[in-house]
């Protein structure tokens, strides 16, 4: 909520949304500073504005316009949002009509504006968060039945008679997968840019550096459920559907997570996909880098460390 006339009648329209059930309020906002930095960062679905005079010009019939500054990042959350936002402002106006019956017309207008895509176009979410999917789907597959054609062929048992480490033997695994994964990355990147007209306008870097954490995560995610199964087959089904289903409905790719709750909110938490829906919508649409990405590094970073210590844990069990 940003405020600018601090009159009795702007707060009663800011307390018909603080009041509703629908409305979770994040921040008083002080300037358009702050406004903007809330929606980049995510924190905030939307952001209510209130002009100078606004008590003063609904006294005198003039007819005020509220601002609405909506995150268009993803535009289901939008869209959703504002049908809200909308239906908010027309109980307003229908307890300030009741309060004043003699009025003809609408007290107040409401304007919304969506950020980050103007045009609200559905492309800008949904290939950031095709490469998303892409960069977790195939990397933890191929890694997957790369271990496991070990364990069919018995050359794994090769592992037992030479001087090499268990990390080192599934670093050496993973890392081939890491690098086709981060060409896939780069190809997917310029397919965005060139065939779907998608622009990265944030640091190129930032999203290199966050990609390349996410595959790592990913294929270490390949490496532990290659070692719950013993055959390719089983290898390719296990991390398909393993890593599937939270990519498609927990990851923000079709609803955003604020909107889940309960055993989907904890899913999405614990798994690498929303983390990085958060990277690489944030820097393809809202020119984020990395201090404005700082957590979602260090969550990525906490994935990697996790498989790989289960991953190395499960392999000694295993030898036992």
């Amino acid at each position: 909520m940003l405020d600018l006339d601090q009159s009795p009648e702007s707060r009663a329209y800011l307390d018909n949304f603080a009041g509703s059930g629908y409305f979770r309020q994040r921040s008083v906002l002080r300037n358009h500073q702050q406004l903007e930095h809330g929606l980049r960062s995510g924190h905030l679905a939307f952001a209510v504005e209130i002009p100078p005079d606004f008590g003063k010009d609904l006294r005198r019939k003039r007819k005020p316009q509220v601002a609405v500054w909506l995150d268009g990042a993803i535009p289901f959350r939008a869209e959703t949002s504002r049908g809200y936002v909308e239906g908010a402002h027309a109980q307003y106006l229908r307890g300030l009509a009741a309060a004043r019956p003699r009025s003809a017309r609408p007290a107040a207008e409401i304007e919304t504006r969506y950020l980050y895509n103007q045009n609200f176009k559905s492309v800008y979410a949904m290939v950031p968060g095709v490469v998303m999917l892409l960069l977790m789907l195939i990397p933890s597959m191929m890694t997957a039945v790369g271990v496991v054609r070990e364990k069919e062929l018995g050359s794994i048992t090769n592992l037992y008679a030479t001087p090499v480490t268990r990390l080192e033997f599934l670093v050496g695994k993973q890392l081939p997968y890491i690098a086709v994964a981060m060409l896939s990355f780069v190809s997917l990147v310029a397919l965005a840019m060139a065939l779907f007209g998608v622009p990265v306008t944030g640091s190129l870097a930032a999203l290199t550096v966050g990609a390349l954490l996410y595959v790592v995560a990913s294929t270490g995610f390949g490496l532990l459920v290659s070692s719950f199964v013993r055959t390719q087959i089983a290898a390719i089904f296990a991390a398909a559907i393993l890593s599937i289903m939270p990519t498609i409905s927990f990851s923000g790719f079709l609803s955003p997570v604020s909107s889940l709750e309960g055993g989907g909110r904890v899913v999405a938490a614990i798994f690498p996909t929303s983390w990085f829906q958060t990277i690489s919508v944030g820097i393809f649409t809202k020119a984020l880098g990395f201090a404005d990405l700082l957590r979602d590094y260090l969550a990525l970073a906490a994935f990697v460390v996790a498989y790989l210590s289960l991953s190395l844990a499960l392999l000694r069990q295993q030898e036992r």
